[in-house]
């Protein structure tokens, strides 16, 4: 298709393995697919207003399920935003909005991203200093690396009093193959309304969801 000797083809192949940003099949032919890398790439740069088309149904039906907002966050780079939000349909109560930076140390929903990311990418989210926004907020860096230990045992990350007394959340990642976990699914609200079900309760509906979600983020490639 490039019109390329096929010298010259195997050797930029080969720089771009060597990348990341392709890997290869392992057969005979050599094919070569897109690699986790470049992937990550096409979906933090991508428009998220496919994203916003494709996964509001779900996240409107999940939130009226559940009572509470939800919303869906992605990884850029090293750091967290929120991209996609629903508020039960019988109210107009939103504690996390598209757009917003999501605290590396404190949202539910960047614990249950980052948790999953090699230490490369954790060293430069949690560079910065860790600004201490309640009595119960974790700014040691120590303290911050074994929670995110704790939600890779556990599946879920959640957030207590962290961000703002009285408000909670709790998130799931969201894992995709050839790409890993860049998305996380998560509800946010008071605490006296989260309490209602066990996290374990909360949990399991959400995971209802991340199936669904995977599919859609998955089957529509980003920039296409």
């Amino acid at each position: 298709s490039c019109d390329l000797p096929v010298g010259t083809a195997h050797r930029l192949l080969q720089n771009l393995q060597r990348a990341g940003l392709v890997v290869s099949r392992g057969t005979k032919r050599k094919d070569y697919q897109l690699g986790q890398r470049l992937l990550r790439l096409l979906h933090a740069g991508s428009d998220s207003a496919w994203l916003e088309i494709t996964v509001q149904p779900i996240l409107n039906e999940l939130a009226d399920r559940l009572g509470d907002t939800c919303y869906l966050a992605r990884l850029s780079g090293h750091v967290v935003m929120s991209i996609a939000w629903a508020a039960p349909s019988d109210t107009l109560r939103g504690f996390i909005v598209p757009g917003h930076t999501l605290a590396p140390h404190v949202a539910a929903s960047a614990k249950a991203i980052l948790a999953f990311q090699t230490q490369e990418v954790i060293d430069k989210a949690l560079a910065e200093p860790l600004p201490k926004m309640t009595p119960q907020t974790k700014t040691d860096r120590r303290q911050v690396e074994a929670e995110y230990a704790q939600v890779a045992r556990q599946g879920y990350a959640t957030c207590w009093n962290e961000m703002e007394l009285g408000l909670g959340a709790i998130a799931v990642p969201i894992p995709l193959p050839d790409v890993g976990v860049i998305y996380s699914l998560g509800t946010a609200g008071l605490i006296d309304r989260l309490k209602r079900r066990t996290e374990k309760e909360t949990v399991e509906v959400l995971m209802t969801a991340v199936e669904a979600l995977a599919r859609a983020l998955r089957d529509r490639t980003p920039g296409e």
